[in-house]
């Protein structure tokens, strides 16, 4: 079913992680991104949807390419641009929501055309992950942090090309130079 939730409690503990979003079939984008992964020495890559470009077409396998080399490194969610044929293309699984833990947080993932921060699931984390926007943003909502990595290869309203990263002590919105747009201390 599309909305089902797969809860994905990790048992070791991540102390930093990168969170990018809306790739939207973008190889040259997606590069970039995986550089700063590299220089953040991020442990795991959450990916929030939108792998594949608007059309179905060649640049998403050279997408699923490059991150099939480091699967066991991501966690990914579908996006509303993701047919079904991009469940055969990628050795991770993916599911329109889950839920994992970092650092001791309760941390939900979703795309965003489903579920949002005025939306929320009912069974939602402590940290609220979405995409779909191509806005980044970091907020507190409540007792809730509502987070958007922002699109990699296809930024909205002026924002840039951006990520996130998580980690023990806050979260930071970059963008694709490593530049702190945002810090929001957890």
């Amino acid at each position: 079913m599309l909305y089902l939730n797969q809860l994905d409690i990790f048992k070791e503990k991540f102390m930093k992680v990168m969170v990018i979003s809306d790739i939207h079939g973008n190889i040259v984008y997606l590069n970039r991104a995986l550089e700063r992964y590299k220089e953040e020495d991020a442990e795991k890559l959450l990916i929030l949807g939108d792998f594949g470009g608007y059309v179905h077409s060649s640049s998403d396998y050279e997408v699923a390419e490059e991150l099939n080399n480091m699967a066991g490194a991501i966690i990914a969610v579908k996006g509303n641009c993701d047919s079904e044929y991009i469940d055969d293309i990628f050795n991770f699984s993916l599911t329109y929501m889950r839920t994992i833990e970092i650092n001791n947080k309760k941390v939900t993932l979703t795309h965003g055309h489903i579920y949002g921060p005025y939306n929320l699931p009912s069974d939602c984390g402590d940290i609220f992950l979405f995409g779909h926007t191509h806005r980044g943003m970091i907020e507190k909502l409540g007792e809730k942090i509502i987070a958007n990595p922002g699109s990699i290869s296809k930024p909205r309203g002026g924002t840039k090309h951006s990520y996130l990263i998580i980690d023990e002590e806050q979260i930071q919105l970059k963008d694709l130079q490593g530049e702190i747009i945002k810090t929001l201390k957890i």
